[in-house]
């Protein structure tokens, strides 16, 4: 099976950001895998190169703020609904570009949602960020795993397709070197946890138990993805991911977690708040 690419998520960040983020399809090679961003005002092109040479990433942010090729009137207006705009990522895998995919264009608006329903997606997002910030909301950083790149070279057996050494400081259990993506900086509602058990073990005492955690759907997590909190320094596994939406399009997510035991080597990540990028 050839690779593939496809966008998971396509959503303004008013007032002039754009957030988009994809998933490979069957990444089979091992090494680095290289980026293309483009952006028209059409899906048949032309295109404007954004970024020739993204390495290692599952995201990117679109500031439109700056806009060279485009004039005064004819600017994306993240306000308003009535200028559409298209986006198609191409990757590059270590192989090189005959071996490349590219994702069909994908408009910013979906034209089969009326613009009240669009415009009370947006109204529902916002009220719940700025409940998270005022309120009700802890810092929290999300880590998405790597699930495609370089293979730890410690830990990983390419044999048996499994990871034969624990607390692995390269790779953090996942397989892959670095563990995980640069992470991003947000705020969610973190739940008590429930059905905390208790363990001994010849070493240590650990505690498990699961918690929920309600976030905007920025990014789009997956099971096995980390989630941090600054203010506990508790570090969770998501487990499971489901979304609240509106006519199909998500406005927020809510993730069921696994509280890891102090023990755990996704605890030696270090973070530090003042390097991570907030995405609001």
């Amino acid at each position: 099976m050839a690779l593939g690419i496809k966008f998971t998520q396509l959503i303004p960040l008013p007032p002039h950001r754009v957030y988009f983020q994809w998933d490979l399809i069957n990444p089979t090679e091992v090494g680095s895998y290289l980026f293309q961003i483009e952006r028209s005002g059409s899906s048949a092109g032309p295109w404007e190169m954004l970024n020739a040479s993204l390495p290692n990433s599952y995201n990117y942010i679109d500031d439109l703020s700056h806009q060279p090729q485009l004039p005064v009137d004819g600017g994306v207006n993240l306000y308003g609904l009535n200028k559409q705009i298209y986006y198609r990522v191409t990757v590059i895998p270590p192989s090189g570009c005959q071996n490349g995919a590219q994702t069909p264009p994908q408009g910013l608006y979906t034209v089969n949602i009326p613009p009240v329903q669009a415009g009370l997606r947006r109204r529902l997002l916002f009220d719940e960020f700025r409940i998270l910030r005022a309120y009700t909301g802890a810092d929290l950083v999300l880590f998405k795993k790597r699930r495609w790149g370089e293979r730890c070279p410690l830990c990983y057996d390419p044999i048996t397709r499994a990871v034969v050494r624990e607390n692995c400081m390269t790779c953090y259990g996942t397989s892959f070197v670095g563990g995980y993506w640069t992470p991003v900086r947000t705020r969610g509602r973190v739940y008590p946890p429930k059905n905390i058990d208790s363990k001994t073990a010849p070493q240590q005492k650990t505690d498990s138990g699961m918690s929920r955690i309600q976030l905007l759907d920025i990014p789009l997590l997956q099971d096995d993805d980390l989630i941090a909190d600054l203010d506990s320094n508790d570090r969770f596994i998501v487990e499971k991911q489901q979304q609240t939406e509106l006519r199909r399009k998500p406005v927020h997510q809510e993730v069921t977690c696994s509280l890891l035991a102090n023990s755990r080597v996704e605890y030696k990540i270090l973070i530090d708040p003042r390097t991570i990028p907030s995405l609001f």
